[in-house]
């Protein structure tokens, strides 16, 4: 089935969205740490808001120093017509470990990186079942979930309905096939892994060709016997 190209307003649309999106990371110090199609995340540095204890035992106070991951939403994989399908989850989810171990060894060899003490990613979900999904799949990832301060339901918060505007309109823009079925109001959770634990899981091995070539026999200065 031939697809039908959206109407030249709704391209101007969305290039103005792409535009805005474009200020706003530059704005708020959003990066590219690498380059090609696949790349799919971008990176800023930010603070911990709170206490936090991970799993690990890694503790993080307020004003610590973390690294938060952001979809690099142009390169996010298709969605296909009929919605998700296990192809195309396999696809994304090998596209995101490649990302990651480029981000490990970014993450290893920047210098103003070394005070970074955790990563954090709060990606904004709509309903209980893709909160469910996304969780296994952080989970999978090595990420864990750190609970924030619960929203009030009862009062309509201008940031939270902003903030779930404008989640609405790159994913119009970007991906508008998975808005089908979504709701407007979208809900954002924080997940969480240490820096020593997303090097252990992404890193490359801290032994060197060196380490694991066998040390030469020292010699015991005794002469081979004549044949």
């Amino acid at each position: 089935m031939e697809r039908v190209a959206p109407p030249l307003s709704t391209r101007m649309l969305r290039q103005i969205i792409r535009g805005i999106d474009a200020c706003v990371r530059r704005g708020i110090g959003i990066v590219e740490f690498e380059r090609g199609a696949d790349a799919l995340l971008r990176i800023g540095v930010g603070r911990a808001e709170r206490a936090i204890r991970l799993s690990d035992g890694t503790q993080l106070g307020p004003g610590d120093l973390a690294l938060d991951l952001h979809l690099w939403n142009e390169h996010l994989p298709p969605l296909p017509a009929g919605g998700a399908t296990l192809r195309w989850a396999v696809a994304a989810r090998r596209q995101l470990s490649r990302s990651l171990r480029r981000l490990a060894e970014h993450v290893e060899a920047a210098p103003d990186l070394q005070g970074v003490k955790a990563l954090r990613i709060k990606p904004a979900f709509a309903g209980r079942n893709l909160a469910r999904n996304l969780n296994w799949i952080v989970a999978r990832h090595g990420f864990e979930s750190a609970p924030g301060r619960r929203a009030s339901t009862r009062v309509i918060n201008p940031h939270r309905w902003l903030d779930s505007l404008w989640v609405w309109l790159l994913t119009w823009t970007f991906n508008p096939r998975s808005l089908r079925g979504r709701r407007f109001w979208r809900t954002r959770q924080e997940f969480w892994i240490s820096r020593a634990r997303f090097m252990a899981l992404y890193g490359t091995p801290r032994e060197t060709a060196l380490e694991r070539t066998p040390a030469p026999r020292q010699s015991t200065g005794a002469r081979p016997r004549g044949g």
